[in-house]
């Protein structure tokens, strides 16, 4: 009976969840109607009954990750009251924790731009992460008081080492907050 009521209760998140970690799992091409219906138990039917076709639920899929990759994440430490120098130390924090694996786990974001390389739309959505990202991440140095003709640049190698850092916690385990947090400090430094 709780089968059929959890089965019951499946909704577009469980769906856009199980899509990530297959892509996580076996790429692009894992990511089809019959092999989420069997991961999360459904039918296909009620996997039509969230999308109109597969299409649509891959660009679902990628908006939700956008808007967790960013607005989210941004908001959070916006809002936390802290100072500008702390938002971006908290972002810092919030950057560096290992994603759920609901979501895909620490792999989901090498796993889409790996998508991103074959796919146009998921290209697109990385480059409108890409660019927000960097935004956001000069907002928050502006904010710390950084001086406008710096923000770009110090952005950029900031957005490059948390890049770099995901890629080494795949392959060494490290852990990335505190080459992170002494990367920021260094670039605050007076």
């Amino acid at each position: 009976m709780a089968d059929i009521d959890r089965k019951a209760r499946l909704g577009r998140d469980d769906w856009v969840m199980a899509g990530l970690r297959a892509l996580v799992r076996g790429g692009a091409s894992a990511v089809n109607v019959e092999s989420l219906a069997r991961d999360i138990g459904a039918t296909k039917g009620s996997f039509y009954w969230h999308f109109k076709d597969l299409a649509e639920f891959h660009q679902v899929m990628l908006e939700r990750w956008e808007d967790l990759a960013t607005k989210t994440i941004t908001s959070t430490a916006k809002s936390s009251g802290l100072d500008g120098r702390g938002q971006l130390m908290l972002l810092v924090d919030m950057v560096s924790v290992l994603p759920g694996e609901a979501f895909g786990g620490v792999e989901v974001e090498p796993a889409l731009r790996e998508w991103g390389r074959t796919d146009a739309r998921a290209r697109s959505v990385l480059e409108r992460v890409d660019r927000q990202r960097l935004e956001d991440l000069a907002g928050f140095l502006r904010a710390a008081g950084v001086a406008a003709p710096d923000l770009p640049g110090m952005a950029q190698l900031i957005y490059a080492g948390v890049i770099g850092l995901e890629s080494l916690r795949l392959t060494t385990g490290a852990e990335m907050r505190p080459a992170l947090h002494a990367l920021v400090a260094r670039l605050l430094r007076p």
